[in-house]
């Protein structure tokens, strides 16, 4: 599998209202990265609706490898967890949950209806999100004799998309520097033609 230098997430969290035959959809979308985060934000919104019968969510977890979680909460299987996550995945966004607080408004709506009703809630609320790209980089730490710091240092310069982001100048010097993801075989050739340079990534 080809590695990816960048992934897709939120910056913020964003809302959707969504009516339908009395029916409330109101969907908060927010940035999670773990079980924690989403269960401290699942808190937040049941304490803010006390009154609503159903908190369905979907979450997209993960960068190289993602994890998919959803639920229905008591309302029929498939119609509102799966909608939502199908909403998060065709946004390319990661590490975001979105929960939709229903509110019942005393008509039935029907599986139908119900799959429309959660997936437009959840469009609502990504609609109104930022998103924002987010780097993958890998550490490369180099070792090196303090008379070839001149030459390590514009190499490591000119290496694309590299930032050096720690330097220790003794009589063995060392710097460490990041490179995108899949850089990180070329970062480490980056030496081979000079003598008593040391190279790892960390």
């Amino acid at each position: 599998m080809q590695e990816t230098d960048s992934y897709k997430t939120i910056k913020t969290t964003s809302e959707g209202d969504y009516r339908e035959r009395g029916s409330k959809f109101l969907s908060v979308l927010f940035p999670c990265t773990d079980d924690e985060s989403y269960k401290e934000q699942l808190k937040r919104i049941k304490k803010a609706h006390p009154s609503a019968r159903h908190f369905c969510f979907a979450s997209v977890i993960g960068v190289k490898e993602q994890e998919h979680r959803s639920s229905d909460d008591g309302e029929p299987s498939g119609t509102a967890g799966l909608p939502i996550l199908n909403q998060i995945l065709s946004a390319g966004i990661t590490n975001a949950a979105i929960v939709v607080v229903r509110y019942f408004g005393g008509t039935k709506l029907g599986k139908p209806g119900l799959i429309h009703a959660y997936k437009e809630s959840a469009r609502l609320a990504l609609e109104e999100s930022k998103t924002v790209i987010i780097p993958i980089t890998a550490r490369l730490s180099v070792e090196f004799g303090y008379d070839d710091t001149g030459t390590i240092t514009r190499l490591v310069e000119q290496f694309p998309d590299s930032e050096i982001i720690d330097r220790l100048f003794e009589v063995r010097c060392t710097i460490v520097f990041t490179v995108p993801k899949s850089q990180v075989d070329n970062g480490l050739h980056l030496f081979d033609h000079l003598p008593n340079v040391e190279i790892k990534a960390i």
